[in-house]
């Protein structure tokens, strides 16, 4: 569609104050009278908001949706995504890409910027152009539980050339590339999902290690930067109280949160950090979007209306999915109305958010070019170059590698997708395929029991090696990063048997720490296919490895450790 931006002075006011808001969906099939169809549908030809942000999705779909919501669409939208790791992140039957910690452990920023433009080209195509990534948070704390492997590292001055890499290759395709969750979400060890983390640290620390990537971000020229639900007390020292109301919208925690009662005000509702240092002290003048409004974080604190009145008077652009819409709208035109926000600010973020969209591109392609361009073969083989170079060896016993084909091989593939597909299954695939014997694959997750993992235990003392495959990763609303306390039970004992055991994290490589005698250790870095092809190839000798851990495993590797095999 050809991009006409109205003037900011040819907008009402009503039309100003959507263009502050972005509800999500989902880009499946919706029939053009199915509610979801028409709740959307109305948000953009009746609250005139400035986006939609897309997850769980089908490639097809979106792109057909996204073409008739931007043709009902006065002002153009801004379509956004989580694509951290590729169009596979949110885009069903694509690739889901090796974790920003596995691109950072093959120390090479240029693979950072090819899959930055390579996802910006595919999402183009689908008319997604606002990508909410990178990730810019220094992962300072091992017990992360939302960050993590999310994270390039932890030295501050890597992860800001790899976030500044992944930017330029992005916005090279007029798509927005997004640095987040500022000031910094890297060392807390609460899940912002589920209640309100608190970045305790002073203002010249922080200015040291989380200030770093994001000002190495707008060097870059960043587009978009997310706030984060944090609080940081040493620069917002006001109390976030528990909602006067007693509510409970937090869909991540059904008991009691962890740290609310005493927490700060989060940085998305906090003008001391977000116009203070991000507009003043760093010098930011583009978009800045919020975090999303329904988490934890911010849920447990405030309704829906005050959450987003707070928001923009701190200085925020955009409210990213609300907790409740259509009540945000209603509750900042009724501040502005009573005078308690200024219209003057208003128009503070629709220029900014005009200024945006400007930039970007608005095209969706048609579907024979989308079959062409999603999930290209060049697109997968930038994927499969990040997974071969990131695949890094920690320890190594002698004689275990390479397997050899003849080898009984025994996996236990240990899981927290209790709910879901176990991921485990490409890389039994891609043994299968390598060995004259089938492997014989258990799978255990928290509802395992001992008994369960016992016999997986005993079944493997007639294999010649045990591959345990840690798929632990961070994810939203989780809480924690562990393995389940039978499975770790499990690898202690095949750990101490008489047949060589390879752990390999598809996930969080501090998981080491809870089986610190595992005899060959292999990091991974994410339980995607791309990364379960890799780690088979160079099991069997396919392939060198030589990536390098982007962060400390304390009391055990250095950043920087591994080994050339």
């Amino acid at each position: 569609m050809t991009k006409n931006l109205p003037a900011i002075d040819q907008l009402s006011l009503d039309e100003k104050i959507g263009q502050l808001f972005v509800p999500e969906g989902h880009g499946v099939f919706l029939n053009e009278g199915a509610a979801p169809y028409r709740r959307l549908e109305r948000f953009v030809r009746e609250q005139h908001v400035g986006g939609i942000i897309w997850f769980a999705s089908n490639v097809l779909e979106t792109a057909m949706l996204n073409r008739r919501l931007q043709a009902g669409a006065r002002v153009p939208l801004l379509i956004s995504a989580d694509l951290e790791a590729g169009m596979g992140m949110r885009f069903a039957d694509t690739t889901f890409w090796p974790s920003a910690m596995a691109v950072a452990a093959t120390g090479e920023p240029r693979l950072a910027e090819a899959e930055g433009r390579e996802v910006a080209i595919e999402a183009r195509a689908v008319g997604v152009n606002h990508i909410l990534a990178p990730v810019a948070d220094v992962n300072v704390d091992p017990d992360n539980p939302v960050i993590n492997t999310r994270s390039y590292g932890e030295d501050p001055q890597s992860v800001a050339r790899f976030v500044a890499a992944f930017i330029e290759g992005v916005q090279s395709e007029h798509v927005l590339a997004t640095a987040k969750h500022f000031p910094g979400h890297g060392d807390t060890h609460v899940d912002s999902h589920r209640s309100l983390p608190v970045l305790d640290v002073t203002p010249e620390r922080l200015e040291a290690i989380e200030l770093v990537p994001f000002r190495s971000a707008i060097s870059a020229g960043v587009r978009s930067i997310m706030i984060g639900h944090l609080g940081v007390p040493s620069i917002d020292p006001t109390h976030a109280p528990l909602r006067a109301d007693g509510l409970r919208e937090n869909r991540y925690v059904t008991g009691s949160v962890e740290s609310a009662e005493h927490s700060t005000i989060p940085a998305t509702l906090s003008r001391p950090i977000v116009t203070g240092v991000l507009r003043g002290r760093l010098g930011y003048d583009g978009l800045v979007v919020s975090d999303a409004f329904d988490m934890g974080g911010l849920t447990e604190h405030f309704d829906a209306g005050e959450a987003a009145v707070r928001g923009i008077e701190a200085g925020m652009d955009q409210i990213m999915f609300s907790a409740n819409t259509d009540a945000a709208i209603a509750a900042v035109k009724a501040a502005v109305a009573s005078g308690r926000l200024p219209a003057a600010r208003v128009d503070e973020s629709v220029r900014r958010i005009l200024a945006a969209k400007a930039f970007a591109s608005y095209d969706v392609a048609e579907d024979e070019e989308i079959l062409r361009v999603v999930d290209s073969e060049r697109s997968r083989r930038v994927a499969r170059e990040i997974a071969a170079k990131a695949l890094t060896l920690l320890r190594e016993a002698p004689g275990v590698l390479p397997l050899q084909k003849s080898a009984r091989v025994a996996i236990l593939a240990v899981t927290d997708f209790a709910d879901l597909v176990n991921p485990m299954a490409e890389l039994e695939r891609e043994l299968r395929l390598r060995l004259a014997n089938a492997p014989r694959m258990v799978a255990v997750d928290a509802r395992s029991s001992d008994a369960e993992v016992g016999a997986a235990v005993e079944a493997s003392r007639t294999a010649d090696v045990v591959v345990v495959a840690l798929a632990i990763r961070a994810r939203s609303g989780a809480g924690r990063l562990a393995v389940p306390p039978a499975a770790k039970r499990g690898i202690e004992q095949m750990i101490a048997g008489p047949v060589p055991v390879i752990g390999i994290s598809f996930g969080s490589p501090y998981v080491i720490r809870e089986a610190p005698k595992v005899p060959t250790y292999l990091c991974a870095y994410a339980p995607v296919p791309v990364m379960c092809e890799a780690a088979a190839r160079a099991l069997f000798g396919e392939a060198p490895m030589g990536g390098r851990l982007p962060v400390t495993i304390p009391a055990l590797f250095d950043r920087g450790a591994g080994i050339d095999r």
